[in-house]
C-alpha cells in the first residue's frame, strides 16, 4: 500500500466526498456577480459569486445559461441553484449553476417586466377593447377590503356626488397570498350577477411588495374578461401596476377613482336648471315674437275692413265663374258638333244603307258567301234583302272576271 496520494488521487477522493453530499448537490446560494463572462463560441458563462467575506467560482453551462431571462451582470445580487464538486484539473471546487433569478426587489421587478411584455403580446393592455365608463351612473360595485381606508374615502366621495348611489362592497384581501385570487373571485362575482354599472377595484397606497396583487396575472385576466367596465385605483398617484394597464379607466388614488365612477349631481342639477332658464328665456322670447307677427297680422286692412276685401273677391270670383260657364258652354258645342259629324258618317257606313241601295249579302248558314268558289250547285243560301231574307238553292255558278283596282 502506497504511503501516499497523488494529487489526482486528492482531488478525486475530495470530489467524491463532496458529489456524495446530498445538500451540497441541490441547494439555493446568495450572492453578488464578479467577473461575469459569457463565451460567445461555447455558450457557457463563467463568473464568481461572493458576499463581504469569501467568494466562490462558479459556471453555468450553455443547456442552462441559454434559458436566463435576464442579462447577469458585475454587481448583481442573485440567487443560483446547483452543485459542487472540484475540477480536479485545477484542484479547485466550483459551483454548477443550474438557475439563477435576481434576488429581492431587482427580481420581482424582472418577473413583472417579462409578465407585463408576454400579457401585452395577448392583447390585455389593447386601447381598442377599453369601455367607455356610463355617463350616469347609478350602482357601483367595490372590490377591496371593508377595513382599509381606501374603501371609506370610495365611500364618502361617492356619497358626496351622488346621495343616491348603491354601493356593493365585495370583501376582498389586498396583498398576501391569497388576494390576487379574492380580487379577481370579486370582479367575477360582480359580473356574474350584473347588477352595477361600473367596478372599482383598487387599495390605498403601500410598499412594492404590498402592491405585487395588483401585478398578478389573475388580477389583470378578471379585469380583461369582465364585461362591466372596471376603474383601477392602486396605491397613489405614483404608484401603478399591470391592473392600472388592463382596467378600462386608471384612477391615480381610490379618491379619484370614486369621482371618475359618478358624476356629481348637484354639479348636473345645476346644469339642468340652467338648461331649463334658457329654455323658459326662449319659450318666452318666442312666444313675444308670435306675439308681435299676429298683432302685424291684425293691423292689415283685410282683418279692419273685411267687407271690402271681401267685395272685391265676389266680384273677381264672379267674373270667374261666367267665364268658366262660358268656356264649358262653348266646349259643349265644339264636341257636340263633332258629335254629330260622326253620327252622320258612320250613318253613311250602315249595312242598312247599303241594302236599300238594292245590295243584299249571300249568306250559307253563318257564314257570308263572298267568292263563287265557296257555293257549289244544290248550296242552300239565305238571301238577306233591305226588308227580308230569301231561301234559295243554286243551280248553277260561274265565274265572272271582274274590273278590280
Amino acid at each position: 500500500m502506497n504511503e501516499y496520494l497523488s494529487v489526482s488521487q486528492l482531488n478525486n477522493y475530495i470530489n467524491r466526498l463532496l458529489i456524495g453530499d446530498t445538500i451540497l448537490q441541490d441547494f439555493w446560494l446568495k450572492g453578488e456577480i464578479s467577473g461575469f463572462r459569457l463565451y460567445q463560441q461555447s455558450g457557457h458563462a463563467y463568473f464568481t459569486l461572493k458576499d463581504e467575506a469569501s467568494a466562490v467560482s462558479c459556471v453555468m453551462f450553455k443547456s442552462r445559461a441559454r434559458h436566463l431571462k435576464f442579462k447577469p451582470e458585475d454587481g448583481m445580487e442573485v440567487l443560483i441553484r446547483g452543485s459542487i464538486a472540484v475540477y480536479a484539473r485545477q484542484g479547485k471546487y466550483q459551483i454548477y449553476a443550474e438557475d439563477m433569478q435576481p434576488y429581492g426587489i431587482g427580481g420581482l421587478f424582472l418577473y413583472l417586466e417579462e409578465l407585463k411584455n408576454r400579457l401585452k403580446a395577448q392583447g390585455y393592455f389593447d386601447q381598442e377593447k377599453k369601455k367607455p365608463i356610463p355617463a350616469l351612473v347609478n350602482r357601483v360595485g367595490v372590490v377591496t377590503s371593508q377595513d382599509g381606508a381606501a374603501f371609506q374615502d370610495i365611500l364618502r366621495v361617492l356619497r358626496q356626488r351622488h346621495s343616491g348611489v348603491e354601493i356593493i362592497l365585495v370583501h376582498s384581501s389586498v396583498q398576501g397570498a391569497d388576494a390576487p385570487l379574492e380580487l379577481a373571485a370579486g370582479i367575477r362575482m360582480l359580473n356574474e350577477h350584473s347588477t352595477v354599472d361600473v367596478i372599482i377595484v383598487g387599495r390605498g397606497g403601500g410598499s412594492f411588495e404590498d402592491l405585487m396583487a395588483f401585478n398578478s396575472e389573475e388580477v389583470v385576466k378578471a379585469i380583461y374578461e369582465s364585461k362591466l367596465p372596471v376603474i383601477s385605483a392602486v396605491g397613489h398617484e405614483v404608484d401603478y401596476s399591470l391592473a392600472d394597464l388592463a382596467a378600462d379607466l386608471r384612477a391615480a388614488t381610490p379618491t379619484q377613482a370614486a369621482q371618475l365612477a359618478v358624476p356629481d349631481m348637484q354639479y348636473l342639477q345645476a346644469g339642468i336648471d340652467d338648461y331649463q332658464q334658457r329654455l323658459l328665456r326662449a319659450t318666452s322670447n318666442h312666444i313675444n315674437k308670435c306675439s308681435e307677427t299676429l298683432d302685424r297680422v291684425m293691423m292689415r286692412r283685410v282683418w279692419r275692413e273685411p267687407e271690402i276685401v271681401l267685395g272685391k273677391s265676389e266680384e273677381i270670383l264672379a267674373n270667374l265663374q261666367s267665364d268658366l260657364l262660358d268656356a264649358v258652354l262653348e266646349n259643349w258645342k265644339v264636341k257636340e258638333r263633332a258629335f254629330s259629324v260622326s253620327i252622320t258618317a258612320l250613318d253613311k257606313l250602315s249595312p242598312l244603307k247599303v241594302l236599300s241601295r238594292g245590295y243584299a249579302v249571300v249568306r250559307q248558314g253563318d257564314k257570308i258567301v263572298r267568292q263563287v268558289d265557296q257555293i257549289n250547285p244544290g248550296t242552300q243560301l239565305q238571301i238577306d234583302l233591305s226588308d227580308g231574307v230569301v231561301d234559295v238553292t243554286v243551280d248553277n255558278r260561274e265565274r265572272v272576271e271582274r274590273w278590280k283596282r
